[in-house]
């Protein structure tokens, strides 16, 4: 039996403007790329992006800060470079490489690799020189979903390490340049808007989303004999904000009944995008009241204030009492901090929430944002409609 993965859509010109405008000195202070979750920018990254840059004789470091969430995003970070050192050619490395050592010299200077970052051993940054000046080729480190450094202290003085790189390698050698992505751009702001953060002022923009091409290429590669319309791809693509996992999904869904014509299968297909995000949103809402009532209240508050949402203060505790009343007993107290910090850790372990660090917290998902604050807007609507029927008995 051979088994076929999914074929992969090239971004060849979006990959040739992020190639040349590495090579630019507009690209020294770092490149910061955010794009929605599931829409497509770890796969160019990694199968566009980093496979061209390596084609130009660079040395790159990838390192994916959300492959394995258990582990501190610094260490992450520090088994990238450590790998891309072991990656090097030389007799002297392949020598040590092949007895198992970790111990040996690079560019002249003995190093340990199992001390990386380490108080015993070498900085990230001076690794990072030390790898730029053996092998004589540009580094291009690329983090993706940066913004889980800030999760940990180790990570956030990772990303001044890696600062420390680039202000070091800057005009010395072959050059460094930092490509990091999020998956929020709200997310991925707190690590280029705030002066106490590595790479303050480093330029941020939103990576193109996958648009008309990608849709007429999935259609190129049907192999069915009736095809929907590309006019209908882009309305169902739009519903789920060009995601490619549930279009993928209702494609595959819409030939499960045969025997339908062009216009057919559009209206088909749209109903199946409407029925398919119409159940991931009801599966959220009834998670969301089965939390505890101020874990939901706190996710309710978040969603309604965004950016400026803040734990702690009175008229946060205040506005939780209001939504714990609306779902539980009329008459209680506001909750303490300690309590709201406690439902902030455990919608934190249960993947809900983000802590960025200083006091900033984010839902994890724009999406669940989204359905929050409509469940939010009904349930008023009905309060409402309800309070007006009372009113006129």
């Amino acid at each position: 039996m051979q088994l076929l993965d999914d074929p992969i859509f090239h971004r060849k010109e979006l990959t040739e403007y992020y190639l040349e405008y590495l090579k630019s000195p507009e690209s020294s202070s770092g490149v910061f790329l955010a794009a929605p979750r599931r829409t497509g920018k770890t796969t160019f990254i990694k199968e566009d992006l980093v496979p061209r840059i390596r084609l130009e004789g660079a040395t790159v470091i990838y390192a994916d800060l959300w492959e394995d969430r258990s582990i501190n995003p610094s260490i992450v970070i520090i088994n990238a470079i450590r790998e891309s050192i072991l990656a090097c050619d030389g007799a002297v490395l392949k020598a040590a490489k092949s007895a198992g050592l970790s111990r040996f010299k690079l560019a002249g200077f003995e190093m340990d690799l199992a001390k990386i970052g380490s108080k015993e051993g070498e900085s990230i940054s001076t690794t990072l020189q030390r790898l730029s000046a053996a092998t004589q080729k540009p580094i291009i480190m690329v983090i993706d979903e940066a913004q889980h450094a800030q999760t940990t202290e180790e990570g956030r003085q990772t990303l001044f390490a890696l600062k420390a790189a680039r202000d070091a390698l800057r005009g010395a050698g072959p050059g460094f340049r930092l490509i990091a992505t999020g998956s929020n751009s709200d997310r991925l702001a707190v690590l280029v808007s705030a002066k106490d953060q590595a790479f303050f002022m480093a330029p941020m923009e939103e990576l193109d989303q996958l648009g008309d091409d990608y849709l007429q290429w999935l259609l190129d590669n049907s192999q069915k004999a009736a095809k929907p319309s590309l006019a209908a791809l882009k309305r169902v693509f739009e519903m789920c904000s060009r995601r490619p996992e549930p279009l993928k999904k209702v494609m595959r869904d819409l030939y499960k009944k045969g025997g339908m014509d062009v216009a057919e299968l559009d209206a088909r297909l749209e109903l199946l995008m409407i029925d398919a995000l119409q159940g991931l949103r009801n599966n959220f809402i009834q998670g969301l009241h089965g939390l505890e009532p101020l874990d939901a209240a706190v996710m309710r508050r978040m969603a309604q204030t965004g950016k400026a949402f803040t734990p702690f203060d009175t008229k946060a505790l205040e506005h939780y009492k209001r939504l714990l009343q609306d779902y539980g007993p009329a008459e209680q107290p506001a909750p303490s901090q300690s309590a709201v910090q406690a439902a902030l850790e455990r919608l934190r372990k249960d993947g809900l929430v983000w802590n960025a660090g200083r006091g900033l917290w984010f839902i994890e998902d724009t999406q669940h944002v989204a359905w929050i604050q409509s469940a939010m807007a009904e349930e008023d609507a009905l309060r409402q409609a309800a309070a007006g029927g009372n009113a006129s008995q």
